[in-house]
């Protein structure tokens, strides 16, 4: 050959291998084995001279010849002309009730390179991923050939998710052609449909990692993760299509067609026709996005219809039958309606134009619904948070090098993990609400928190990295807030202490035996009298209720669990400067609120190291959290029966429900998510309202 494919370019993601591993394994001992291909016109064998020489064929026989023993089944479920959102409403039907144990997914020529389509796809592939069988998958992306057009950009970021492998026609065989070493011609007679020598090359590239994974086959894999939570909306996962065998709509004029399909391609049969002006169906169909799928033909002229949501008749979609290709009719999918409430909507749809010259009735396939089932799933989901950081004139820099967040500055004093403050608001990080704000969220969707009758998000979890001493000072509780700051709330917190000097000490309360007493020594700032330190180790537990005197110190790491409130008042600062002026004091307001005489240590300070492995440990209960510490070691299942748990890993790593979680990771198991399964070795503090 004149020319060098570079296949090793060819590997965009090589993802986690153990279900290909798994499934190479299986082969060499002999088993049977299915194996799929979910695509379109490429995967169909457009423009291959026969089906053997498609390049899916190419790859079931890498297969065979690999492992000689195995016994093979080859589903080619590709159609031609169609987007990965038809993809998943038929993919049950077409490729999952065959059972498949490797799945090649093709759609980057069909799709947009919009969001949009990198949803749809999203929801094909966690359709797949998590079906019965869960099959190995490889995500193939094919690519126009005169000008590199694909969806790769969006249906990569899908694979990199979800980390599975991925193999490109664009960084390879692409390469040879717009270098001008490979005639596009040799290839494709169309720049998108490959001939046969174009679909044994596509072969050759997904051979050649499937090759690399058999040379590695018995090295060992990280198990594949459970499936994440999605980072689209993903109204798209749970598509259903309703066509004449599983429906029945009211019909006006329409009537449905009865003749017998004849495989998957035959792809124009079981929907309903129609031909005259006043011509209607009508569907009743549950769900939040709709897709009307009809014929549009060569055969011109033909009757253009209408479609009607919920009778907002302002909102009309026009379905035009008329196709202006020349090589053949088309099956058209067109969104009519997305991201809707999820419910029973009407779908109206009506020929508004036709005439006695038209060669073609208008034929309706079907009524596509997504996200009927997206609540219950959503409710169940796991929300990880994207904190937010703040610089303090005492702060440091461990929690960008310890916590790994991406963060500048040697002053970062604190990470506000969970905060639906106005003053640090933290952003889901993924899933169905990635970009909402957590106030947001708390607010739009109180059924993942139980129902809630508080108007504001209750808790405030924050991770504190004091290098130098913080200022002496106090909150005041709910009453005095509410009169004195604007309807704040109080502030009652507690801390856990992740990390602190060998001999340390924090304040926590003072020695003044009376109001008037406390009053004098802080107008004298007899400081070294007034101030009470009291020893603490590293995994001690601080009870600080609101009154109470104290100040973290240098070199503490601590995990801060709080009323969602930012009211402190400062009682002493050491004469430091800010901005070359001392910080401001709030004097009075602390004699007000201060607790005199002060709680007793016994009461406020206690170890919570050596308690019960993988159990949720109550370490302190009040009116407004129950903070608990649990401590992986392996594997655990935790009963969530709270209206919600707020979770932040404090040391270690492993997994939860099949996501992976680091040190610094924040999360909310909400109401309906029942169960929580662990695995690895971390230390993970939790709390309630």
């Amino acid at each position: 050959m004149r020319y060098q494919i570079d296949y090793e370019k060819g590997i965009v993601n090589r993802g986690n291998l153990f279900r290909m591993k798994e499934l190479m394994k299986k082969a060499a001992n002999g088993e049977k084995l299915v194996l799929g291909f979910l695509g379109g016109s490429i995967t169909q064998g457009c423009l291959s001279s026969t089906p053997e020489t498609c390049y899916a064929y190419h790859v079931f026989e890498w297969w065979k010849k690999q492992f000689p023993e195995a016994e093979f089944e080859y589903v080619n479920a590709g159609i031609g002309g169609t987007t990965s959102q038809f993809g998943v409403a038929r993919a049950q039907s077409d490729l999952l009730s065959y059972k498949p144990d490797f799945v090649i997914v093709e759609f980057s020529v069909n799709d947009d390179s919009t969001e949009h389509f990198m949803e749809t796809y999203e929801g094909l592939v966690r359709k797949i991923y998590d079906s019965e069988t869960k099959p190995a998958m490889l995500l193939v992306h094919n690519v126009c050939y005169d000008t590199g057009a694909n969806a790769q950009l969006m249906h990569a970021r899908v694979g990199r998710y979800y980390d599975l492998p991925s193999v490109s026609m664009q960084s390879t065989i692409y390469e040879e052609v717009k270098a001008g070493r490979l005639p596009n011609r040799e290839i494709t007679q169309d720049d998108l449909h490959p001939n046969d020598a174009g679909h044994s090359l596509v072969a050759s590239v997904i051979t050649y990692f499937l090759s690399k994974v058999f040379d590695v086959m018995d090295e060992a894999e990280l198990p594949a993760p459970e499936l994440r939570a999605p980072f689209t909306y993903n109204d798209y996962e749970d598509s259903v299509r309703y066509d004449n065998r599983n429906s029945k709509p009211e019909l006006n004029g329409f009537a449905a067609d009865t003749s017998k399909q004849e495989g998957i391609t035959d792809c124009f049969k079981n929907g309903w026709s129609a031909s005259k002006v006043g011509d209607s169906i009508r569907f009743e169909l549950r769900g939040g996005s709709i897709a009307v799928q009809y014929r549009k033909t060569m055969n011109k002229p033909a009757p253009v219809a209408e479609v009607v949501i919920d009778g907002d008749t302002e909102h009309a979609y026009r379905l035009d039958a008329n196709f202006d290709e020349t090589w053949g009719d088309k099956l058209e999918l067109e969104t009519v309606a997305e991201h809707l409430e999820n419910k029973l909507h009407t779908v109206d749809i009506r020929i508004v134009e036709a005439s006695e010259k038209d060669q073609n009735g208008f034929d309706l396939i079907s009524v596509i619904v997504s996200g009927s089932h997206k609540a219950k799933k959503t409710s169940e989901e796991l929300i990880f948070l994207d904190p937010a950081l703040t610089h303090n004139i005492w702060g440091g820099s461990k929690l960008r090098t310890e916590y790994g967040y991406p963060v500048e500055g040697d002053d970062i004093g604190e990470c506000w993990g969970i905060s639906a403050h106005p003053n640090g608001d933290g952003v889901i990080r993924e899933g169905a609400f990635k970009g909402m704000h957590l106030s947001e969220l708390w607010a739009k969707n109180p059924e993942l928190f139980g129902n809630p009758t508080e108007d504001r998000f209750p808790l405030l979890i924050k991770i504190i990295d004091a290098k130098a001493d913080l200022s002496i000072q106090v909150h005041p509780n709910d009453e005095y807030a509410l009169k004195n700051e604007n309807g704040s709330l109080g502030k009652t917190e507690c801390w856990y202490v992740l990390d602190c000097p060998e001999n340390a000490s924090l304040v926590i309360g003072h020695n003044a035996s009376t109001r008037e007493e406390l009053k004098e020594m802080i107008e004298q700032k007899r400081w070294s009298e007034l101030i009470r330190e009291i020893p603490i180790r590293k995994g001690d537990f601080i009870q600080i209720d609101p009154g109470t005197v104290h100040a973290i110190k240098g070199g503490f790491q601590i995990l801060e669990t709080q009323q969602n409130s930012d009211i402190t008042y400062r009682v002493y600062d050491y004469d430091r400067l800010s901005n070359g002026k001392p910080r401001e004091l709030h004097v009075q307001k602390s004699i007000d609120v201060i607790t005199v005489p002060a709680k007793p240590v016994g009461e406020s300070v206690r170890s919570v190291n050596g308690l019960p492995l993988n159990r949720l440990n109550l370490l302190y209960s009040c009116n407004y959290y129950s903070v608990f510490k649990l401590e992986v070691s392996g594997n655990t299942q935790v009963e969530q029966k709270y209206p919600f748990l707020l979770m932040t890993v404090v040391s270690g790593q492993g997994s939860v429900n099949g996501h992976l979680l680091k040190k610094g990771d924040h999360f909310i198991a909400p109401a309906d998510c029942k169960s929580l399964n662990f695995e690895g070795n971390m230390q993970i503090i939790a709390s309630t309202r």
